[in-house]
């Protein structure tokens, strides 16, 4: 799916959308979906009064909701969540929509919500605060070229759109340990190797705790990979499990 970017929603891949959080969505818990994203939700295998159950995973907790269209002609729709979920991103969220209009925070701080769609009914989300995640980083004097990279504040922002928060090795999650500690703590590793190639925000960059950070980079020196880091991590993972 091409890239495309509107208003409110941006879509990152044919897996992933953002959208903007807003006084309704944290008032109804509900998103208006337009018509370009129709296939992203499957619109056109719904008939007329079709109302699909979904489930939505947020901070490992999993929640459920309904997706359905109120526009049959013109294939547009609503996604819709209970109170409590509601009541999550309002804790998450609230204070950087409703505190815009005093001037405590501004346009460039409000929340964005990251949906990955794993089937037509179920979602995992993610609250992208880019305020902090902009100014958590590194600020030099960088002792790696690749650094510079993974300490741009643009460029941490488009990396965790793309890939989420949750370290792509052993998927320790900043903001479910630590809570409003955690907002915006995760490293981005930068791993193309060809500086003068064009970057790839999906394939040259990825989201790592600074454990897993520090591991891969002394992995690197003796020629290690981190495709082989990570299967390493998770088996040793799935023994503590077997071991409970």
């Amino acid at each position: 799916m091409e890239e495309k970017t509107f208003s409110s929603f941006e879509v990152i891949s044919e897996n992933v959308i953002i959208k903007r959080i807003d006084k309704s969505l944290l008032s109804y818990g509900e998103i208006r979906i337009p018509n370009y994203l129709r296939d992203f939700f499957y619109f056109h295998e719904m008939e007329k009064h079709d109302r699909w159950d979904i489930r939505i995973s947020y901070n490992q907790d999993d929640y459920y909701g309904v997706l359905y269209l109120d526009d049959y002609k013109k294939l547009r729709g609503k996604l819709r969540w209970g109170k409590d979920l509601t009541r999550e991103l309002g804790n998450a969220a609230a204070k950087y929509i409703f505190d815009r209009y005093d001037g405590t925070h501004g346009e460039e701080s409000v929340p964005l919500l990251r949906l990955k769609k794993l089937s037509r009914t179920e979602f995992i989300a993610e609250v992208l605060f880019p305020q902090e995640i902009m100014a958590c980083r590194k600020r030099g004097p960088f002792e790696r070229p690749d650094e510079r990279f993974e300490n741009d504040p643009e460029t941490r922002l488009e990396v965790l759109k793309v890939h989420g928060l949750d370290c792509w090795i052993c998927g320790f999650n900043y903001e479910s340990s630590y809570g409003e500690l955690g907002k915006g703590l995760i490293q981005v590793h930068y791993k193309g190797k060809d500086a003068e190639s064009e970057i790839s925000l999906t394939d040259d960059f990825i989201p790592l705790c600074g454990n897993c950070h520090a591991m891969v980079h002394m992995m690197e020196d003796s020629g290690a990979g981190i495709k082989e880091l990570r299967d390493y991590v998770r088996f040793r993972q799935e023994i503590r499990k077997t071991k409970k």
